[in-house]
């Protein structure tokens, strides 16, 4: 319940943006059972405007109830994944993403460093309990398209949201305190040797966000 309340807190202008949005949205709608009994009648359209308004905001109070809730679930299975065992060996920073957005979700992901550089681990579609993860390492790849080409051909990297590499964790592997660790040590170890460069993070603001 109290992780309920801090989404509707944290999110309560991109919630009250939607609301109006929708509200302005469905507005017209409302209007059309009138104009169809009694045509483009201002008179009509009038009488009908204080009811077609509270209906149009109660039906977006609604939609937005349902995305709060749907956003909670949602936070609720990264979560739960997130407590595995290959997650919490890690130790790295837990983040919150798509704050302040009306079209994205809210969706938690882990960021910390091996080696020499940052990685972010995106859960994907949790709520469909694949176990699949996106390994983002933050890196330049802008200025060394050689290297992001064979990041994606022989490491099978792709370019979505992020660039990163997608893999199939199997229960045990979810369990094996050391398994991701190992993953990303080897990684790390890879990119230093192709010359990677990484990005820079500001570690200072990073742990006191």
């Amino acid at each position: 319940m109290n992780d309920l309340i801090k989404i509707v807190v944290y999110e309560r202008n991109s919630l009250l943006k939607g609301w109006v949005i929708s509200t302005l949205f469905v507005l017209p709608f409302t209007f059309l059972p009138t104009v169809i009994k009694y045509g483009l009648s201002i008179e009509a359209i009038r009488f009908r405007l204080s009811d077609s308004i509270l209906y149009s905001l109660g039906f977006s109070l609604i939609v937005v109830v349902a995305a709060v809730i749907h956003n909670y679930n949602n936070l609720v299975d990264r979560k739960r994944l997130f407590d595995k065992p290959t997650f919490k060996e890690l130790d790295f920073y837990g983040r919150l993403d798509g704050v302040g957005s009306i079209v994205r979700e809210l969706e938690t992901f882990l960021l910390g460093k091996i080696g020499n550089y940052y990685f972010r681990i995106n859960l994907i579609e949790p709520e469909l309990n694949t176990n699949k993860i996106e390994i983002v390492p933050l890196i330049e790849t802008k200025s060394n398209k050689e290297l992001e080409k064979k990041l994606k051909d022989e490491f099978g990297f792709r370019n979505h949201w992020f660039f990163g590499k997608e893999i199939k964790l199997l229960d045990e592997q979810i369990n094996d305190k050391s398994f991701l660790k190992n993953v990303l040590n080897q990684l790390a170890l890879d990119l230093k040797n192709m010359g990677a460069k990484p990005l820079e993070i500001d570690e200072f603001e990073l742990e006191n966000e």
